[in-house]
């Protein structure tokens, strides 16, 4: 005998995939801080990075954070359990960052994990690796063995094993999840 799901069983499982999803989010979520650090409303463009510890290497141009990392600006969150940061030769300016351990990106509309994130900034991508996953606007959800996410242009290019789930729904149900 074959079992065909019922209209309710579908949205039983949509209900499901919420509701965990949702949990995924309270867990990322109650990882930070509260409230943004005070230095992000005096300079909008600072960047606030807290850990156990911190090493600085000027000779190689490089700064290891390591234990607890969290990093808050007005546009992101990330934490992650080692951060490294590539500086130019100045010293003045940061050429990537790669965090490493249990690396998490939340954004306004965004959320990402991954065992490591790089960012190049000159190019404003960030490329996921380690069982990368990205969840957007609460709805989509997309894996692969490598992700990569150009900022500027809003562009995402997943590169082997691509997994997308596509959860879109009409205004009418937005609405109503809403309430």
């Amino acid at each position: 005998m074959i079992l065909k799901p019922s209209h309710k069983m579908k949205i039983t499982f949509r209900k499901l995939f919420i509701f965990c999803f949702i949990l995924f989010e309270f867990n990322l979520h109650g990882q930070f801080p509260e409230e943004n650090p005070p230095e992000l409303l005096t300079n909008p463009d600072a960047t606030v990075v807290t850990s156990n510890t911190f090493k600085m290497d000027q000779n190689i141009h490089q700064g290891f954070f390591s234990g607890n990392v969290i990093a808050i600006a007005n546009n992101f969150k990330m934490r992650s359990n080692e951060m490294t940061v590539f500086f130019d030769e100045n010293g003045s300016e940061i050429k990537k960052l790669i965090a490493k351990g249990e690396a998490i990106l939340i954004q306004e509309k965004r959320t990402a994990k991954a065992a490591q994130m790089e960012y190049i900034v000159a190019e404003d991508k960030l490329i996921l690796t380690g069982n990368p996953e990205v969840i957007e606007e609460n709805k989509d959800h997309v894996t692969g063995n490598v992700i990569t996410i150009f900022r500027n242009s809003n562009q995402m290019f997943v590169d082997g094993h691509s997994r997308v789930i596509l959860l879109r729904t009409t205004q009418a149900q937005d609405q109503q999840q809403k309430k």
